[in-house]
């Protein structure tokens, strides 16, 4: 049983929107290493496990690598694969899965495959490549064949992570050992988990080389989240079991940014000036037919966006815009009641307390939001207000921060009414911490790409809760 206290602190980082879930996807991206799978017993981590990768390729729904990567663009792409039976080993003998939803994350790189290649298969470097991991030992490595010549050859490892990321809230730090299996082949890392908090699951990483002399590099993966062990992601998932819906995104979120640092760092521009800092995303006819595709398929597809550069509070400040496209089963109106009307938001989620809407004479409204946050015998109030802007030649509105504890949002959400029925959302968002923000709030600093993940990992959770409402 969770304890009211534990269960209120913890719906806090839900409820804000802006911290809650950098929080979770790193604690569970730990626990998974980003390519979740199956564990296996305590004593058998030197022990090279048979198995066969259930995980579909990234390009399961393309026409090969050259479409993915025109889809994919300059984005990190993150989209749903079709629903399937995954059978994996276990000590008991093989679990099987019906109707498991994998994600793929995907992105093209300035580099030659062999340079992609050396650096995913060099494990022990992984403490310089992904935020958090401290040490990584190769345990076990074992050859088969000549990788440049064989299709069949495969090098396998057991290799131990230690990961730490330290939390100010004791009760919140993780510092583990994670115990995986890497199977390599001439393009793919597939991993299986030996000794992890997630016990289920697989993935794998795939690079693919490109005309242009460019490689598509993509990681697709699922975890079981309903079964997992350890007092604190146990914790965690029970408490806010909404979140369950954010973390194949935001895990993706977590390696592709890792990734793209790495290979296609960041290059500064100019300054945009704040109120035309939200990027132009139109689909052409073509790309909206993909992306509705996949949608059928369940979930969310989102497209990350290059960072921008704009003048807020003073100083020059980096954004990540993400665009998260949804096919809401309601009409354009009943989707605005959920995702405009915050005056519904206390209805939505259960920590808004108050919503106090002012319309201005543009047809824009002032929304000042109040929300609680229950610690046991205190209550600690928070304060957010949003700007909305009606835009009605694209039926769209653009929103922003006016103030309160969390600063600095930006974004518009556009809705393509398909069908009295069905409407594709377009959300596009960012948002940062301001340089003073609330005690709690600092705990986001804490932890890897703080004013990045909250932006994908919110989406798939705001989607999610608003159809549930609606469908009431």
């Amino acid at each position: 049983m969770i304890h009211k206290p534990m269960h209120d602190f913890l719906e806090f980082f839900y409820r804000t929107r802006r911290i809650y879930y950098s929080i979770f996807v790193a604690l569970v991206w730990v626990a998974s290493h980003g390519q979740t799978s199956i564990a296996s017993t305590p004593n058998s981590v030197n022990s090279l496990v048979k198995w066969t990768d259930p995980t579909p390729s990234a390009l399961q729904p393309f026409d090969g690598p050259e479409a993915l990567a025109e889809l994919t663009g300059s984005t990190l792409f993150f989209y749903p694969q079709a629903k399937s039976t995954s059978s994996l080993p276990y000590t008991s003998g093989p679990k099987t899965y019906q109707n498991v939803q994998y994600v793929t994350g995907a992105m093209v790189v300035p580099a030659s495959v062999d340079q992609v290649e050396k650096l995913l298969s060099n494990y022990a470097a992984y403490t310089k490549l992904f935020p958090k991991i401290t040490d990584a030992d190769v345990l076990v490595n074992e050859q088969s064949g000549n990788l440049k010549t064989d299709s069949n050859a495969r090098i396998r490892s057991i290799v131990k992570y230690h990961m730490h990321i330290k939390i100010p809230i004791p009760l919140l730090s993780f510092n583990e050992d994670l115990i995986m299996q890497h199977e390599r082949t001439h393009n793919s890392i597939s991993t299986l988990i030996i000794s992890s908090p997630i016990q289920y699951g697989s993935g794998k990483f795939e690079w693919f080389p490109l005309k242009n002399g460019k490689t598509l590099v993509t990681l697709t993966q699922w975890g079981d989240l309903d079964r997992p062990k350890g007092f604190l992601v146990k914790t965690i998932l029970a408490a806010m079991p909404e979140l369950k819906y954010a973390i194949p995104n935001g895990v993706q979120g977590f390696v592709m940014e890792s990734l793209r640092q790495r290979l296609n760092p960041d290059v500064v521009t100019k300054a945009t000036p704040i109120q035309s800092i939200v990027p132009n995303f139109d689909l052409n006819n073509t790309q909206e037919v993909q992306i509705l595709k996949l949608l059928r398929q369940g979930g969310t597809v989102q497209f990350s966006h290059q960072p921008v550069w704009a003048i807020a509070g003073g100083h020059t400040e980096k954004f990540l815009f993400v665009s998260s496209f949804y096919n809401m089963p309601v009409s354009s109106d009943k989707a605005k009641a959920g995702l405009i009307n915050l005056s519904n938001f206390p209805s939505i989620y259960s920590q808004v307390r108050k919503v106090t809407t002012k319309k201005l004479n543009n047809g824009s409204t002032d929304n000042d939001l109040k929300i609680g946050i229950g610690l046991g015998v205190i209550s600690i109030p928070m304060h957010v207000k949003l700007f909305y802007i009606h835009e009605p030649e694209q039926n769209s509105y653009r929103f922003s921060s006016s103030g309160g504890d969390v600063e600095f949002v930006q974004g518009r959400i556009i809705f393509k009414e398909l069908s009295p029925k069905n409407t594709l959302i377009h959300l596009i968002a960012a948002g940062k911490l301001g340089e003073n923000p609330p005690l709690l709030l600092k705990l986001a600093k804490n932890l890897p790409y703080p004013d990045y993940l909250p932006s994908v990992g919110s989406a798939t959770v705001i989607f999610e809760k608003t159809k549930t409402w609606l469908q009431k």
